[in-house]
């Protein structure tokens, strides 16, 4: 199946990314990718900033969609739904530095935009995944949440800017004893079994 100019657009910009620094690429370079003209860019994306966001809510959405049918899943319990929900973020964030350079200001201002935009992304596509995951946990007495909506809002803010690594830089040694103080805070505020949330900072790089 041949595929519209949209998703030519974006899968010529990944390619660009695979082998060149993100803030080097052109939007002249990205039609010429693409194989269409320049002119047909500007009818679907305002900008290259634009395109790189369109690209990463892509590839991003493909691993929510995933995430949201296996939370969905009655075979699996609310821990091992919850760590798929993590892994999710988790691959996302690694999608998302893929490919980016900080050299300039410009480059840097680039960057702060598409990382607010993950941010934003994050919170609101897994907010009703991650609340109905908890819903079902309280439901069923595997952990004290009354209040779904709000504590999967403060979980999803905290992984997203955390992991994201870009609004509060830090090493992944650091990262690591954050989400394992997190996971601490966590298991006890919901009356977790201690252990259960071990994924927070295990599978973190």
């Amino acid at each position: 199946m041949k595929k519209n100019k949209r998703d030519r657009i974006l899968d010529g910009m990944q390619n660009l990314m695979n082998s060149r620094d993100v803030h080097l690429i052109t939007v002249e370079e990205i039609a010429r990718e693409a194989g269409i003209g320049k002119g047909s860019i500007y009818y679907y994306f305002s900008s290259k900033s634009e395109i790189l966001k369109a690209l990463m809510a892509r590839s991003y959405g493909m691993a929510v969609e995933e995430g949201r049918k296996l939370a969905q899943n009655d075979n699996l319990d609310v821990f091992t739904k919850l760590k798929i929900l993590f892994c999710t973020c988790l691959t996302a964030s690694r999608e998302l530095r893929r490919g980016e350079a900080k050299s300039s200001l410009s480059a840097l201002q680039e960057s702060a935009l598409i990382h607010q935009e993950f941010v934003s992304f994050t919170i609101q596509e897994l907010l009703p995944i991650l609340s109905q995951v908890l819903s079902q946990g309280h439901e069923e007495g595997q952990l004290c949440c009354p209040d779904p909506e709000s504590t999967a809002r403060i979980i999803l803010s905290i992984l997203a800017i955390h992991l994201d690594n870009h609004l509060a830089p830090a090493s992944p040694e650091e990262i690591r004893c954050l989400l394992k103080t997190f996971a601490w805070m966590q298991e006890a505020s919901m009356e977790i079994p201690r252990g259960k949330l071990d994924f927070l900072y295990q599978e973190t790089p």
